[in-house]
């Protein structure tokens, strides 16, 4: 999800978001400011598949939480264009990707605890 993710170059291509019957909380596009801030990184291990088999693997990545992302979104649609309406019995919003991200990385730091982006 950083520069080199194809969110980075969703971003660029200047795509917009729709969030069809879900919440600001599942707009993983607002994780592309994470990167950009000052954010912890943190030791992330799994399993990786090899040719001798399974083994473990861990790797220092920026920490990513959506944790805040519903009061994010509220706070942007607030003072950002967002388009609302309905298909079906789903709530849906339109907006711009590069827009929302950029208003994320002024956002972030600003409401997260300092532990948290720092």
């Amino acid at each position: 999800m950083d520069e080199r993710s194809p969110l980075a170059r969703l971003e660029e291509a200047g795509a917009r978001i729709l969030l069809l019957g879900a919440g600001f909380d599942s707009c993983t596009a607002f994780h592309l400011a994470e990167y950009r801030i000052s954010a912890p990184r943190v030791d992330n291990s799994f399993a990786v598949m090899t040719s001798q088999g399974r083994r473990w693997s861990t790797v220092r990545d920026t920490s990513v939480s959506s944790d805040d992302f519903e009061e994010l979104g509220a706070a942007f649609e607030k003072e950002r264009p967002v388009v609302r309406g309905r298909v079906g019995g789903a709530e849906v919003r339109l907006f711009d990707l590069a827009e929302a991200v950029g208003y994320a990385e002024g956002w972030l730091p600003g409401n997260r605890p300092p532990a948290a982006t720092a």
